[in-house]
């Protein structure tokens, strides 16, 4: 019977979760401030801030580093040589040629560690 109760909390608090990662989600992409949001949602903004400071908490732990193998560069399809090749645990693959736009990459790791 403890083995039911344990499951329905875990289960609720997977819904709990599931439901403000969807908000926060939302609001950062809105581009709004934090209490519009809540009042155009009904969210209780105390509640909201403190999903917001443990989802942003975890998201930032989960981040981890694996050993890499430097391979020598190969021509891309586009016909240019990428010196360097990430590729994410969820797949997402990125090449950088030489030349490349460090706030640019740092912008597109960004927005591949929001659909982590």
């Amino acid at each position: 019977m403890s083995n039911d109760l344990e499951e329905s909390n875990d289960s609720l608090l997977t819904e709990k979760h599931k439901f403000w990662q969807s908000h926060v989600c939302a609001w950062e992409q809105s581009g709004g401030n934090q209490s519009e949001y809540c009042r155009d949602h009904e969210l209780n903004i105390k509640i909201f801030g403190y999903w917001k400071r443990k989802l942003l908490r975890k998201s930032e732990g989960g981040v981890s580093f694996v050993p890499v193998s430097i391979k020598p560069s190969h021509t891309t399809s586009a016909g240019s040589v990428a010196s360097l090749k990430l590729v994410t645990g969820n797949g997402y693959g990125i090449e950088v040629g030489d030349g490349f736009n460090p706030a640019t990459l740092r912008m597109l790791l960004d927005a591949i560690g929001q659909r982590v």
